[in-house]
């Protein structure tokens, strides 16, 4: 028995998995490729390794031919010391000794049966984890690269935390231990979510959430991990609340900036329990450990509701909102805070209401309200009819006085609006206010003291033509 092959293929079936049968059949399928490539040999080759015995045994196929030379063909005198009833034109099975392969056919298949061992691997790690998508596993780093990790799980095998799966005040470095959720499983294209401004190009929808797919290199482990995907704050809460874990209390829908803000809407099957609650813990218990594990990132918990009134104001925590309005046609909300709330209710570089939207998976944008309450087409719809009313008034004070119509805009301008008025102020009076172009910083139209005067004489004749006439 050879020794050496089978202490490796007992050590390979120990630590990493790989199958004494699946093993021997690689080593096979790569000497049988690698004698392929021998010069000694015609490059039909037929290689068989015992199970029990580990023997190595090697078959390769020549064309009978008393003609033609070269290694993949064999005289027929030859052919009939094998097979008396060989015939120019068949062909025979001869045993050759695999060492024949030569040096580099050597290099070959160990190449192969590397490549094979690390296919086999895959194959097995992609058996064991495919199921566990979205579970937290411990893992020691074996080595950075770039700012992609290779680690080992402590469960075993190997896994990779790419650059974009790590958070930002990540620190990591080789023999250190941290925990991550498994994002992915699988050596072909791997849904990646877009970054911001990132084009869609291919690309799908994975819950409210855009991705697009990215054929990963095929040296790269099979189990992918991830510290900023939403699936990890999901896995850090049923860790630490028991109503989750068995049900109770459902995370409808996550949405996250890693290592920022997340928000979560949750809701409970029964009337019993506080979802919110549920999560939070006895003095904030609960959520503690889970803002620790993700370094102090902050986290939001709001009740989950078919209503997108109450969950598009719930989902904008920690702003106060006032109101909403609703467009169920092109899915918009606008919400509307107190007078000088805008600010904190969008929040920095608009984090608050953009993670709200992916909450809700509707438009939000958020209004200021005026020192009144009103929104801004209530304030313009105020100022239109404030304007319209103005306008009405002047008219009525150039038809009363006689007097052109920008005259008595100007009079308006300095606030006299009716003929009483005027005549309430004396004539100097008059002349002199509408004389002065400003007036509590702002600039106004001035009407000569001629027409002034004129002015306040029709205010004056127009007051006494609508006095009662005297009784005698």
């Amino acid at each position: 028995m050879n020794n050496e092959l089978d202490t490796i293929l007992r050590t390979l079936e120990r630590e990493r998995g790989i199958g004494r049968s699946a093993m021997l059949s690689t080593i096979a399928n790569a000497l049988q490729a690698a004698a392929k490539k021998s010069l000694a040999t015609s490059g039909d080759v037929r290689v068989e390794i015992d199970p029990h015995t580990l023997a190595i045994r090697a078959w390769e196929r020549r064309v009978v031919s008393d003609s033609a030379i070269g290694t993949g063909y064999i005289s027929l005198e030859d052919a009939r010391r094998r097979d008396p009833e060989a015939k120019p034109g068949d062909t025979v099975e001869t045993e050759v000794s695999p060492r024949v392969f030569g040096r580099i056919a050597a290099q070959t298949a160990k190449q192969a049966i590397l490549q094979g061992m690390h296919e086999s691997e895959r194959d097995i790690m992609q058996r064991r984890y495919a199921g566990h998508v979205g579970e937290i596993v411990s893992a020691t780093v074996r080595q950075v690269v770039h700012k992609d990790v290779l680690c080992d799980l402590v469960d075993g095998g190997e896994a990779i935390l790419k650059g974009r799966d790590r958070m930002k005040n990540d620190r990591l470095s080789q023999g250190d231990n941290f925990r991550a959720v498994i994002r992915f499983v699988g050596a072909e294209q791997d849904p990646r979510r877009l970054e911001d401004g990132e084009e869609p190009g291919q690309g799908t929808w994975v819950g409210r959430r855009r991705v697009k797919l990215i054929d990963e290199p095929s040296g790269n482990p099979c189990v992918k991990l991830s510290r900023t995907d939403p699936l990890f704050v999901k896995a850090l809460f049923a860790e630490q609340s028991s109503e989750i874990k068995e049900g109770t209390v459902e995370i409808m829908e996550i949405a996250r900036q890693p290592g920022i803000r997340t928000k979560i809407a949750v809701r409970s099957r029964t009337a019993k329990i506080d979802p919110v609650g549920a999560c939070v813990g006895a003095r904030g218990a609960r959520i503690r450990q889970v803002i620790s594990e993700l370094n102090g990132e902050k986290i939001d918990i709001v009740p989950w509701s078919e209503d997108i009134e109450k969950f598009a104001v719930a989902a904008l925590q920690p702003a106060t909102v006032q109101r909403v309005e609703i467009d169920e046609r092109r899915r918009v909300v606008t919400a509307y805070v107190q007078n000088g709330s805008l600010t904190p209710a969008i929040g920095k570089g608009g984090i608050n209401t953009r993670l709200a939207s992916e909450l809700t998976g509707w438009d939000i944008s958020v209004r200021e309200l005026d020192i009144y309450g009103d929104s801004p087409d209530e304030r313009r719809t105020r100022e239109d009819a404030f304007q319209a009313g103005l306008r009405a008034k002047i008219e009525t004070l150039s038809s009363q006085l006689g007097i052109p119509l920008e005259s008595a805009r100007t009079i308006a301008s300095h606030g006299f609006l009716t003929p009483e008025g005027i005549f309430e102020t004396t004539l100097s009076e008059f002349v002199a206010q509408l004389g002065t172009s400003e007036q509590g910083g702002e600039s106004l139209p001035t009407l000569p003291p001629e027409q002034a005067r004129e002015a306040w004489s029709a205010a004056e004749r127009h007051m006494t033509a609508s006095l009662p006439p005297s009784a005698e």
